[in-house]
């Protein structure tokens, strides 16, 4: 399904319809990065349910194991970030009410000291540049054999122009649960990648059936 996406880009290419391709490119790029956010905090996740019983007799965040409180700051940080995933603001809530606010403003604000993973970071910050759109678009052109024989500065104004992201058992439970949401996030994104395209092609013939 991701293969189909960058293949769509790429013929879009091979017919110099880049003013179409851009706007693709921008939405693979976003869909890739959200996928990665939930991959990361699977992670912690998984990383919060190994150490449970430290959090369940801690509630001084300093005192926990590194691993831990690493895990949980990337929990924090991608919940103030990530808005559609209702479990994990519950999540993030916990850990306020347990270990209090101080950690939780460090977390979301990147505030000096914070143990905020750089990885996380990267992949949740928004601002994009242009040049790493085109950057994108001549990386699946190399990748498929397509000759763009435009300049970077064409794809860049087409690109411009187009611009007008003590704990109890059900708290764990909640973990687990937030996991399973995540998995079926990922599902649900790789198949809309393959989806919406078909989607629109069966509009277009049910359209032209009425006529």
């Amino acid at each position: 399904m991701v293969r189909q996406s960058r293949s769509d880009i790429a013929q879009l290419l091979s017919y110099g319809r880049y003013s179409e391709a851009l706007p693709k490119a921008k939405q693979f790029y976003e869909d890739e990065r959200r996928l990665s956010a939930y991959d990361q905090v699977e992670l912690f996740c998984t990383t919060i349910l190994q150490n449970i019983s430290s959090l369940k007799y801690e509630n001084n965040v300093d005192l926990l194991p590194e691993e831990t409180k690493k895990a949980m700051a990337g929990i924090i940080f991608a919940a103030s970030r990530i808005g559609e995933l209702e479990d994990l603001q519950h999540i993030r809530s916990f850990f306020v009410q347990r270990f209090g606010l101080k950690f939780d403003k460090e977390c979301v604000d990147l505030r000096q000291g914070n143990v905020v993973g750089f990885e996380i970071v990267k992949i949740l910050n928004t601002n994009m540049r242009g040049d790493e759109i085109t950057h994108i678009v001549r990386e699946l052109s190399h990748k498929y054999k397509t000759n763009i024989t435009t300049s970077t500065d064409s794809i860049s104004e087409d690109l411009a122009s187009s611009d007008d992201l003590g704990i109890a058992d059900s708290d764990a439970m909640k973990v687990e649960k937030m996991k399973r949401a995540l998995r079926r996030k990922k599902v649900m994104k790789e198949n809309s990648k393959f989806l919406h395209p078909n989607l629109r092609e069966s509009q277009g013939r049910d359209r032209s059936f009425r006529r």
